[in-house]
């Protein structure tokens, strides 16, 4: 299986199901994250701050118009953390800023939620956030992304720690 095959079989494994118009996601956007890790994952757990940016689109959904057509995720959290550690964080917070076409950002998601890590039967990390967007575009709803982490070298974790990794994603806003 091709590395960009894999990748979307892990990300559509881990989103929720379409059966039914209700389980259609009001917004569903591809796209590609970066986190950084400080001071970063090593063998021993220790406490971690995570930065998390994204970017996606262009977005489809039930809901979706051209003021929600690309979006800009940033969020951040603390936790106890390691290479082989995989507890969730509950304490992540963030924003998504929406885009027109142009460019032009048309509103905000503000978050609260958390972020976990799994393991994937060939050894790729995939992080999920799950958040209740707190206030401004879609409140009341749930914000869903699911990222594959390609980036980590366990190397680093032996030696100056992991800390940035990056790949595919996606950002969803689920239906209520």
């Amino acid at each position: 299986m091709s590395v960009p095959a894999l990748v979307f079989a892990l990300l559509a494994g881990v989103s929720q199901p379409a059966h039914a118009q209700d389980g259609v996601p009001v917004a569903a956007c591809p796209g590609y994250v970066e986190q950084t890790i400080s001071p970063g994952l090593s063998v021993l757990p220790q406490t971690e701050t995570v930065s998390v940016n994204g970017q996606f689109g262009p977005c489809t959904g039930q809901l979706v118009d051209p003021d929600h057509a690309f979006a800009e995720y940033t969020s951040s959290a603390r936790g106890t953390l390691s290479c082989t550690l995989n507890v969730p964080i509950t304490n992540a917070s963030g924003t998504v800023r929406w885009q027109d076409d142009a460019g032009h950002t048309t509103g905000t998601s503000h978050f609260t939620g958390g972020i976990t890590l799994s393991q994937r039967p060939v050894g790729e990390t995939v992080g999920i956030v799950v958040a209740t967007i707190d206030s401004g575009d879609f409140q009341g709803r749930i914000l869903q992304i699911t990222s594959a982490r390609l980036t980590i070298d366990p190397v680093q974790c032996l030696t100056t720690g992991v800390q940035r990794v990056a790949g595919p994603g996606t950002l969803e806003i689920l239906p209520l």
